[in-house]
């Protein structure tokens, strides 16, 4: 992540120092569809023993930044970085199992993400006054997940989170600054971990997502 980052400031840094692109500055909020496929092989054998599905809406703000260029023929493209500047809460669950020993109760676990940051890029053109454009990226963030087991210890741990964004959107000028609503899919890489008593956990989260940005150009 930071290797990410650090490349992101460079890349930033060398854009502004283009006179070419137009910049573009704003804040975002994304009313997320979250659909969760969560399952359990409790032996790490490679068989599910539970599966759940699971749907939560949350509403995320974010803050973007992203330079912008005319192509021929009217159509323009951009480049763009959406940070995410708080931690959320991706997944929840829990889950009954019984234990090697006999005993009933619940599995449960959480994985929280925080420095979520997507890089993107946009193609598109003007139609009847509005910039109208599809949007392709690459998501990238950090998870910390907290399982328990009714036959072990908890366990906490990192994992790295990736996914992929493409979405269709409509930009409109408003005087000094500008609206856009965009919809898109996001599909994140499934996640995994395991207990000590080697039940295996993987949460596979794919969204959609609705958002309205305002920002202003310079």
């Amino acid at each position: 992540m930071k290797k990410l980052l650090i490349t992101i400031l460079g890349l930033s840094l060398f854009c502004f120092s283009a006179n070419a692109f137009e910049k573009k500055i704003g804040f975002s909020a994304s009313m997320a569809m979250l659909d969760t496929t969560v399952t359990d092989d409790i032996d790490s054998n490679g068989t599910i023993n539970t599966s759940k599905d699971i749907s939560n809406d949350v509403v995320i703000p974010s803050l973007f930044l992203e330079f912008a260029t005319d192509l021929p023929n009217g159509a323009k493209a951009s480049f763009g970085i959406d940070y995410i500047p708080m931690s959320a809460e991706l997944e929840s669950r829990s889950t009954t199992q019984s234990s090697n020993g006999g005993a009933n109760g619940t599995n449960s676990g959480t994985l929280d993400a925080s420095n979520h940051v997507t890089a993107y890029a946009t193609l598109g053109g003007d139609v009847a006054g509005n910039h109208v454009f599809a949007l392709a990226g690459m998501m990238f963030a950090e998870g910390e997940y907290d399982l328990k087991s009714v036959s072990s210890t908890n366990r906490t741990g990192d994992v790295n989170i990736k996914g992929t964004k493409l979405g269709i959107g409509i930009e409109r000028d408003m005087g000094e600054g500008f609206m856009r609503v965009v919809l898109s899919d996001n599909d994140y890489d499934p996640v995994s971990a395991t207990t000590s008593n080697a039940t295996k956990v993987t949460a596979d989260i794919d969204s959609t997502n609705l958002t309205v940005s305002f920002g202003r150009s310079f």
